[in-house]
């Protein structure tokens, strides 16, 4: 259900059928296309140009091309409200900069209409690590774009950015924030899971390509 209230904004909702041990669910997007997840076991596949369901579901391979697995996390904030807040980013210029050298496949770019805030960390005024809060249009928050420099991987920064960005959520009364990592990102994962997310769902992605 917590993936259902993430993906399924209800201005958008089309229809959902619920059993004992599934559940789908449709919306249309803005552009007119229409996605849809299928969850659990057997679950009904909806009409849709994009689809997204449980790993390991049979999906016919003639109607549907798969596009990538990821997998969706999430985690409470009380735990973090009186860890240090993190620095705040504002020079987009900067961050478009930084975003397209050491993180070109970023979801979320500066003045992203949806964004609440970027937190940054800086070493020697150098900026190393950024990332953004962004509030969807189901009103869930979710993190996005969390960047490393090349040449400070591997040092912590962004667990240690997360977290800082965890405390200044919950101070603006953010009480949950959830994000999606590539399956393969076994590192990220990792990352996050020492940060204290916890794993949601295990999800495939694919694109409608029968007639």
């Amino acid at each position: 259900m917590e993936t259902f209230t993430t993906y399924a904004p209800a201005h958008r909702f089309i229809e959902a059928f619920l059993s004992q041990d599934s559940l789908s669910f449709s919306v249309k997007d803005e552009d007119g296309t229409i996605f849809a997840m299928a969850l659990g076991k057997s679950p009904k596949i909806l009409e849709c140009d994009r689809l997204a369901t449980t790993r390991g579901l049979q999906i016919d391979s003639n109607l549907f091309l798969h596009r990538s697995d990821w997998d969706f996390y999430s985690v409470d904030t009380d735990e973090f409200v009186t860890a240090r807040e993190s620095d705040i980013s504002v020079n987009s210029a900067e961050m478009r900069d930084f975003l397209t050298t050491h993180a070109p496949n970023s979801s979320v770019w500066p003045d992203d209409p949806e964004t609440l805030f970027w937190g940054e960390k800086r070493i020697a005024a150098t900026l190393v690590a950024l990332g953004a809060l962004v509030k969807w249009r189901t009103g869930q928050v979710m993190f996005a774009s969390i960047a490393t420099h090349t040449e400070h991987r591997n040092k912590g920064l962004a667990q240690e950015l997360v977290r800082e960005m965890l405390s200044r959520a919950a101070k603006l009364g953010v009480a949950h924030v959830g994000l999606g990592v590539v399956a393969t990102n076994i590192s990220a994962k990792r990352a996050y899971e020492n940060v204290g997310f916890n794993l949601v769902n295990e999800l495939s992605s694919y694109s409608f390509v029968g007639s």
